[in-house]
């Protein structure tokens, strides 16, 4: 009889000693350091050329300790917002993670055809939201004559007051392509989950064709107009993406 309530203690001290490790495993986990990823949902597809859509993704958690270099591949789930709406370059199934390689990259330089040149033209960010513009959009550019240059007036007599200067009209010359603003070869958000730094978008790189009628005689008559105005009071009209 002894030794078979001796043996009813052990097992029972086996299984409490088995539950205070669980509880104890238990806890730990709740307290690892957990990293967050994007990925696409189950039961959802994504194909080749389409677009991400908030409904598409989700939230994938896995252990840092089990991460290894996982965060330089695949897509935050702090970055969300910035895949939203990019197309991807493969066919995804759900239940799998969404890795950088699978999102349309930016640009890394300039792809021009035959018959066509660049030019570039500076604008003051005050004349334009360079965030709200992306390479492929079309603008125009609003040039004030009053800022030309004109013959020396005569000079007035003391205690008379001049004239107002002249208004002068706004000639408005385009459309043309962007092709980029200043290194950005493509969208803001392209470029920022790219993780590559945007400068001097306030340069305009614009397309200039031999296959586009008149375009390359805008480009000249645009750039002797910036010209006599010494790149002044130059705005920026954004042209409807859907026409």
């Amino acid at each position: 009889m002894k030794s078979i309530h001796g043996l009813i203690i052990a097992v029972g001290l086996g299984i409490a000693g088995a539950l205070f490790n669980w509880a104890y495993l238990s806890s730990k986990a709740s307290q690892e350091e957990m990293l967050a990823f994007v990925g696409i949902k189950g039961g959802k597809t994504v194909n080749r050329g389409e677009s991400l859509r908030d409904e598409d993704l989700v939230q994938v958690r896995i252990p840092r300790r089990l991460a290894g270099n996982l965060p330089d591949f695949a897509v935050s789930y702090a970055d969300k917002g910035t895949v939203i709406g990019r197309k991807v370059n493969r066919h995804i199934t759900g239940e799998r993670l969404l890795l950088r390689d699978d999102l349309t990259t930016p640009l890394e330089e300039l792809e021009l055809e035959d018959g066509e040149s660049i030019m570039w033209i500076p604008v003051d960010t005050r004349a334009f939201v360079p965030s709200l513009v992306k390479p492929g959009d079309r603008v125009s550019f609003l040039i004030n004559r009053s800022a030309m240059p004109t013959p020396a007036a005569p000079v007035r007599p003391r205690g008379e007051t001049p004239d107002a200067a002249p208004s002068g009209p706004v000639e408005t010359i385009g459309p043309f392509v962007i092709l980029a603003l200043g290194n950005r070869l493509s969208s803001a958000e392209i470029m920022r989950a790219g993780k590559m730094q945007q400068m001097q978008e306030n340069v305009l790189a614009i397309r200039v064709s031999d296959h586009v009628a008149g375009e390359r005689q805008r480009a000249e008559t645009l750039w002797s107009l910036l010209q006599a105005t010494n790149f002044r009071n130059v705005g920026v009209k954004l042209h409807n993406r859907k026409e």
